[in-house]
């Protein structure tokens, strides 16, 4: 049973403006060690970091509140298997207790880009009664 979805789409350029802007302070804040390094192989790092930004946003959307009160961006965390896949999501802190008071058992992400452009689509549901 879908519970709520939500979508975000992220300018890649303000992601380059930003971090020019802010540095390390802007990056450490929104993206946990691992998310970090999978944005920065890729070969634009700013269309990595619009991506996981845009999948927290939409997961936030998803559950229904928006960041609120102690949710935090690192409560979420973005990931990719190895061998490739889709990728998964994480939670934890006070955004895990939000979609756990709300009976979330599943939490799907699609991502996708392109050069000026991040979209990121999720979907929190939970088991059939």
């Amino acid at each position: 049973m879908i519970l709520g979805c939500g979508v975000d789409l992220m300018e890649v350029a303000r992601f380059e403006r930003e971090v020019a802007r802010r540095r390390d302070g802007l990056t450490q804040e929104l993206f946990s060690a691992s998310e970090l390094a999978w944005c920065r192989r890729r070969r634009r790092a700013a269309e990595g970091y619009a991506m996981v930004y845009a999948a927290k946003e939409a997961l936030f959307k998803a559950l229904g509140t928006g960041k609120v009160g102690r949710m935090a961006w690192g409560d979420i965390e973005i990931a990719w298997p190895a061998a490739g896949g889709r990728p998964t999501v994480t939670l934890s802190g006070e955004t895990a207790a939000v979609a756990e008071d709300m009976g979330v058992a599943a939490l799907h992400v699609s991502l996708a880009c392109t050069r000026t452009l991040a979209v990121a689509w999720v979907v929190v549901g939970r088991n059939r009664d």
